[in-house]
């Protein structure tokens, strides 16, 4: 008999998990199209969202549409918990019987302080947590706390990986997420009556979690992409899809780094005097930016069709090395090779053509000559990464399976894996570009 742990904790810590009126065509968050897709693959499994939502303002089709086996559920109430009243989340659990095996939360953005009339300063005054932390990030801590069920923490964005939340003293067991490591909290307390501050070390794992963006697009989307067109466009070959940051840096392991400095380096500076030189950088830029650089455009990826069905390469770069997104999917189910900048995917953990991956500026100039020399090479390069994208990448059985086995490994119980299913989310085919 089976002992599989079956009710499971989901949410979005600092953040609510949107569910009305999501365009199907373009993708719901991350988080969404993950529970959709496990809670369709584990019918049997039951999912309880404990912090806030959407739930309640879906109409029974458009519930039956993300959800069909009707196995999520919603532990927190906005009017239940109107005035901070977290306690009611707990007392659904024990108003229905239910003993939750195990939370798998996305993780975001929270304070240091989160929960009101908790932790209390050196003057003996209550912190004043920021309205945000409170209504976004203290429903979730706190129910944590009091049920001290095992957590799970998703981890997609390399600013949040731990949850450095000082009041949250449950902590995770294991993260899942798109890179390799340990990683230290900030400082928090130890229990609810003892409030020494530590920091805690924890291991994240890679478990595939870029490749959500894959998930429902049609088995059939090499058909999309026309090879021999590309082929013929005298045009400029490079274009580049990337939000800006402007001048300002973000602290990520091991480096401080710029996105714009990068593109001045690789693109900017790089392709001067070559046939390349008009490349664009799209994206949400600074408007000091991009009228600084004539390169640099404020467009966003709809407004790109024709751009992206000429163009043949990209460069793909994180600002967090190591730490792998899903941009090189997304530009290969456009139709674009992505080249792969020294820091991004250094442990190689996606698998990708060894060509792909530039040691510097002057090689990344270097094989675009050489493709452009070699259009036999090119298609055949093409082909190779269409192989990379496996069918389990596209029904969610390679990641859903990950991470409960994941969790079943840490928790030392036997877990059957599970069919994959047929997303109803379909985010970057070639009819959500066009």
């Amino acid at each position: 008999m089976s002992n599989e742990r079956k009710n499971i904790l989901i949410g979005k810590i600092g953040k609510s998990v949107k569910t009305k009126n999501i365009h199907i065509e373009t993708g719901g968050g991350a988080d969404l199209i993950l529970y959709s897709v496990m809670a369709k693959m584990c019918p049997e499994y039951h999912f309880y969202f404990i912090g806030p939502n959407e739930l309640d303002k879906c109409s029974k089709e458009e519930y039956l549409t993300l959800f069909p086996n009707e196995n999520v559920h919603s532990a927190w109430d906005r009017k239940r918990c109107k005035g901070y009243n977290f306690q009611t989340i707990v007392d659904y659990f024990k108003e229905n019987n239910i003993t939750p095996d195990f939370a798998l939360l996305f993780n975001g953005m929270v304070g240091n302080i989160n929960i009101k009339g908790f932790l209390k300063k050196p003057d003996g005054n209550f912190y004043s947590p920021l309205l945000c932390f409170q209504n976004y990030a203290a429903p979730i801590i706190y129910t944590l706390n009091e049920l001290m069920c095992p957590l799970y923490i998703l981890a997609e964005d390399a600013r949040y990986i731990t949850v450095n939340a000082r009041d949250l003293y449950n902590r995770e067991r294991l993260i899942f997420s798109q890179i390799n490591g340990t990683y230290e909290t900030a400082d928090h307390i130890v229990s609810k009556t003892d409030w020494t501050r530590v920091k805690t070390s924890h291991k994240a794992i890679y478990s595939h979690l870029e490749k959500i963006c894959l998930m429902g697009i049609p088995e059939n989307w090499q058909d999309n992409i026309d090879i021999d067109a590309k082929l013929k466009n005298n045009g400029n070959p490079f274009i580049v899809l990337s939000n800006g940051c402007g001048t300002s840096r973000i602290n990520c392991p091991g480096t401080y780094s710029s996105r714009l400095e990068t593109y001045k380096k690789y693109i900017i500076d790089n392709f001067k005097g070559t046939p390349y030189e008009s490349t664009k950088i799209y994206g949400l830029w600074d408007k000091e930016i991009y009228e600084q650089y004539p390169q640099i455009e404020n467009r966003v990826i709809l407004d790109l069709t024709k751009e992206i069905n000429d163009a043949k390469y990209t460069l793909v770069y994180s600002q967090a090395p190591g730490f792998v997104t899903s941009k090189p999917w997304e530009a290969i189910t456009l139709g674009l090779l992505p080249f792969i900048h020294p820091d991004y995917d250094c442990y190689k953990l996606l698998g990708l053509p060894e060509y792909l991956y530039v040691k510097d500026e002057k090689d990344l100039l270097n094989k675009i000559n050489e493709l452009e020399a070699n259009p036999e090479k090119y298609k055949q390069l093409m082909k190779e990464c269409f192989d990379c994208i496996k069918p389990e990448y596209l029904d969610g059985s390679c990641l859903v399976n990950t991470i409960l086995g994941g969790v079943a490994k840490d928790l030392g119980y036997e877990y059957t894996p599970k069919q994959g299913v047929k997303s109803i989310f379909n985010k970057f085919s070639k009819e959500f570009i066009q």
